[in-house]
């Protein structure tokens, strides 16, 4: 309105000086030539006024405005780093905690079996220097690099599933044949399976999503491709990585799309399998037995849950002190693998048990944000299958507080074994990956941005 009338005012006094020169009247004159003069001016004021003069100042405040929204979208949405920090951290921080636990549960039994109290923690030592550069070459390669190898490193892994199970090749353990030893290492299929898995099933829903295909039945195809290794790795018999396996399948199929209906009909025909597994096999129904009642099989199937149940009360607010717990003294079998949470609970209280649970929820939250802000299919359905490291861990605690039935499953990051912390490792390193990518999206919209403003 201003300018209207500024303009306006303009023309008035142009038009009176071109009457005082002309010797006419303040209100006389022809008022359809004055009428016709004032359209002429409006005309020339327009035509300079449309006239190409570089960005006014309005629209470089407004370029400068959008720079700086992209700018806090790219900062403060992804942290203003290529690396998220909160995830770096809560993994550094886990997998230290590991390393003090691995000794502190292991080391009189490493005195007392090899003669050296640090002969597992230089091992886990060794470990987590393989996981970290894996982890740094995951976090700098191509997201997409994985999805173009999605089958062949599937095809990998059912080849190793298939040769653990050859005798000469697999190594049988406690009665089970779940590791290849190779001389200088051990380490166990499945937890490869375990990534290829997550990695195939990331590629064939993103590509699902791209195509915009809606049915139901075409999230069958990754349900019955993970089967195959499922099969292998129940035969080693590893009935706990194959629950993990499928719940991490689920989980993404799920967040896919599928149906609440169609998920429960799929979890009521797998009962009957699960029902076969468990009661076909004596040895499992009796850890069913010792779970019901551990007390009342004290001395037998009850004997390992009982134990880690007295160590975590033992633990009391604080810890009885690092180094200082009772249970790794020969009472509580595998104390420094599937049950290290118990010896945590034991010597750190509830304050390190309340620590590791924050750490695993960092993880979850910036995996979940990360998902959120991917930028393709492809890398929000990785994101979401790493993200659910969350899986074996509450499986382990489960386990280690009687929640569950006994299982030997390895907490992420923190229990002895290094195929498992190489794994999670790697794996973290992929989300990592996807962050960088999602970080970089942005920030190179933020360069546009601001070149379009300068």
């Amino acid at each position: 309105m201003a300018v209207n009338r500024r303009r306006s005012a303009k023309l008035d006094r142009r038009d009176g000086d071109r009457r005082a020169s002309r010797g006419e009247p303040e209100g006389g004159g022809n008022s359809a030539a004055r009428a016709g003069r004032r359209r002429s001016d409006r005309d020339d004021d327009e035509a300079d006024r449309r006239r190409p003069r570089g960005r006014t100042a309005g629209a470089a405040r407004s370029g400068a405005s959008d720079s700086s929204q992209v700018s806090d979208s790219a900062g403060g949405a992804l942290g203003g780093s290529s690396l998220d920090g909160w995830l770096l951290a809560a993994t550094a921080l886990l997998i230290s905690l590991g390393l003090v636990m691995v000794y502190s549960s292991s080391s009189i039994y490493a005195a007392r079996q090899f003669g050296d109290s640090g002969f597992f923690l230089r091992r886990q030592v060794l470990w987590v220097v393989l996981g970290g550069l894996l982890a740094w070459i995951a976090s700098v390669a191509p997201v997409e690099r994985l999805r173009t190898w999605a089958g062949w490193i599937m095809i990998f892994a059912i080849t190793l599933c298939l040769l653990v199970l050859v005798a000469g090749i697999g190594v049988k353990v406690g009665g089970a044949r779940r590791w290849i030893d190779l001389g200088v290492v051990r380490f166990q299929p499945s937890e490869i399976a375990k990534l290829a898995t997550t990695v195939l099933v990331a590629a064939l829903l993103a590509r699902r999503a791209e195509r915009r295909d809606t049915r139901p039945s075409s999230l069958l195809v990754p349900v019955l491709l993970v089967q195959v290794p499922v099969v292998l790795i129940l035969l080693e018999p590893d009935l706990g990585t194959a629950l993990v396996i499928e719940s991490i399948l689920a989980i993404m199929v799920f967040g896919a799309g599928l149906r609440w209906r169609t998920t429960g009909l799929l979890g009521l025909a797998a009962l009957p399998v699960i029902y076969h597994l468990v009661v076909g096999t004596p040895y499992r129904l009796w850890r069913i037995l010792g779970f019901i009642d551990p007390w009342a099989y004290r001395t037998t199937v009850g004997y390992q849950i009982t134990e880690a149940l007295i160590a975590i009360g033992v633990g009391g607010l604080t810890g009885v002190g690092l180094g200082e717990g009772k249970q790794r003294l020969f009472f509580l079998p595998e104390a420094h693998t599937d049950f290290v949470f118990a010896i945590l609970a034991e010597e750190l209280g509830f304050v390190g048990v309340a620590f590791v649970l924050l750490c695993f929820g960092v993880l979850v939250w910036r995996g979940l944000r990360i998902v959120s802000q991917a930028v393709s299919p492809f890398d929000a359905y990785m994101a979401l299958g790493v993200a659910l490291i969350a899986v074996p861990a509450v499986i382990n605690l489960g386990v280690a507080t009687g929640l569950l039935p006994t299982k030997g499953l390895a907490l992420p990051l923190i229990s002895f074994g290094g195929s498992n912390l190489v794994a999670t490792m790697a794996a973290l390193g992929v989300l990592m990956a996807v962050h960088r990518r999602s970080f970089a999206k942005l920030s190179g919209v933020d360069r546009q941005g601001r070149g379009a403003s300068a």
